[in-house]
């Protein structure tokens, strides 16, 4: 059965949102202007999943919690095992004023962006970070799709609180969770996408969708987030994978620069539909 958010979401996150700006850690290629809008805009009213972060190495209270980079697969893990239960997560240094973010496609990176994001970098080092997405959605037409990620170092789907695709770095471990048979996609930055498991959706029949992002000992950082419909004909790169459009709840541009950071994409016609 589809649980309900919207009383959850007033509860727990209600607030103003304040301003967030990313600066200096623009990779060459991509303006700030640019990168600003890869985690998601500030502003309450403004279309796109709730995106919360969470700092796994210190407590609610700012104190060190003992997460480290060697220690932080076992807490994903472990939020994960348990139906993405947020009891897992609040335990640690969460961020009240989110992000709200249409898609979820950001280029390899510095990963000090993300805690630069929510304007938290001063409190929040770059390493054993988490970014959870969640909000109801539903396709641009009925059919079987299939969600396709991957993340350095870890991206998490789930739909109505069941995990349909991990794509991660092998040293997350998180094939303890899930895994699949089926060869790896297109390269993406310094990996390659994960094919999730196929579901069926209707156009304006909402899902609960949510997606987990994280970075283990910083440096590098990147996240993509696209979907497959079944029986759809895509382009195909030069390795034969197919091109697959970006996850989106609204236009927006994608940053096309700097091509070795992110997997071949494509554009959908229609872009999926959110509820609140």
């Amino acid at each position: 059965m589809m649980r309900t958010r919207t009383t959850e979401r007033k509860s727990r996150w209600c607030g103003a949102a304040w301003l967030a700006s990313l600066l200096a850690l623009a990779p060459a290629g991509i303006s700030a202007q640019e990168n600003s809008s890869l985690f998601g805009s500030s502003e309450k009213d403004a279309a796109g999943l709730i995106a919360i972060i969470y700092d796994l190495k210190q407590t609610q209270s700012m104190q060190p919690s003992k997460i480290t980079a060697e220690t932080y697969p076992g807490v994903v893990q472990d939020f994960l095992a348990k139906g993405w239960d947020e009891v897992v997560l609040n335990k640690f240094f969460r961020v009240t004023r989110p992000l709200y973010s249409t898609q979820i496609f950001i280029p390899g990176m510095d990963a000090g962006a993300a805690p630069k994001a929510y304007g938290v970098d001063k409190v929040m080092k770059a390493s054993c970070w988490v970014i959870h997405y969640k909000g109801q959605v539903s396709p641009p037409e009925d059919g079987t799709y299939r969600f396709v990620a991957y993340a350095d170092d870890a991206i998490a789907v789930a739909v109505n609180n069941k995990t349909v695709c991990i794509g991660a770095r092998h040293d997350m471990r998180l094939e303890k969770v899930w895994q699949t048979n089926e060869k790896k996609g297109a390269k993406a930055f310094n990996g390659e996408l994960i094919y999730g498991e196929w579901v069926t959706l209707k156009k304006d029949e909402p899902v609960d969708l949510d997606v987990l992002v994280g970075e283990r000992p910083g440096g590098d950082f990147c996240a993509f987030l696209l979907y497959q419909k079944q029986g759809e004909t895509y382009q195909t790169d030069k390795d034969g994978h197919p091109i697959l459009p970006v996850f989106q709840l609204a236009p927006m541009e994608i940053p096309d620069k700097d091509r070795g950071k992110y997997p071949p994409f494509s554009r959908a016609s229609e872009t999926w539909q959110q509820y609140r």
